[in-house]
């Protein structure tokens, strides 16, 4: 597939930066996994997934704050992703904004129900009730 960058990137190619980021993230090394995901964005610009991801990352470092800004950015370009209001639905709960985060869990589920998105925010909301 060619990009907007006019780059030739096969989906096997993104899976494999975006797999690099999550190894970069869960080594602790947060930057060089925030650098992937921005990469894996000017390639896949139609996609949240990366910025959900960078986001992620954010989380687990423990930059809430910067990791809601992230998902609901992804939510302004995607408001129908299923990823992007299940993990802003897991920040927002960090935050204990509980009535912010069953209304984001609450649409994950509605747009997963079955899948793996749905199923965390159910676990999350489970534990908010």
């Amino acid at each position: 597939m060619s990009t907007r960058l006019g780059v030739d990137v096969s989906q096997e190619e993104i899976i494999f930066l975006m797999e690099a980021g999550f190894i970069y993230r869960d080594a602790g090394k947060y930057q060089e996994a925030r650098d992937v995901f921005r990469g894996v964005m000017a390639l896949r610009p139609d996609s949240e997934i990366p910025q959900v991801a960078i986001g992620t990352t954010l989380f687990v470092e423990g930059k809430i704050d910067e990791a809601i800004t992230t998902y609901q950015a992804a939510l302004d370009r995607h408001p129908e992703s299923a990823y992007a209001h299940a993990h802003l639905g897991e920040a927002l709960f960090m935050k204990k904004e509980f009535d912010q985060a069953r209304e984001s869990l609450t649409r994950a589920i509605e747009l997963d129900d079955d899948g793996a998105y749905g199923q965390m925010a159910r676990s999350i909301l489970e534990v908010i009730a």
